[in-house]
């Protein structure tokens, strides 16, 4: 069994990137109304908002069947900042991906995959 990975054809959009971290605190009130924060986990995961994009209707078709085998499974991904490699998993598996179709000025067809990945120390 070789390692999954993200698709190659499947290139990140710069536009739309972003960063955030999980809440890794729980909050509970005390009786006299303050508030108690404790860690919920000993790390937590960051949160990587992106767009793949899909040069054509055979590699969407692909991406699709890609993600309903891999999505919901860690895989390796190069973080286009870094260059670094993280094992990450998208948020949702592949209920989790829009899809959006664009038509370009060519009149070709390309697709935009707009998904939530996730993974520890990213």
């Amino acid at each position: 069994m070789s390692a999954l990975v993200w698709p190659s054809y499947a290139a990140v959009e710069a536009d739309g990137y972003a960063v955030s971290d999980d809440t890794d605190v729980q909050r509970t009130p005390f009786d006299d109304g303050l508030v108690r924060q404790e860690r919920r986990y000993s790390s937590a995961l960051t949160a990587l908002s992106i767009t793949a994009l899909l040069a054509n209707d055979t590699d969407y078709r692909r991406f699709r069947a890609w993600a309903g085998d891999c999505a919901h499974r860690w895989f390796a991904w190069t973080a286009p900042e870094s260059g670094q490699v993280h094992q990450v998993r998208v948020r949702g598996g592949a209920g989790g991906i829009d899809y959006t179709a664009r038509i370009g000025p060519d009149g070709r067809r390309s697709w935009e995959a707009t998904l939530d990945l996730e993974g520890v120390g990213l």
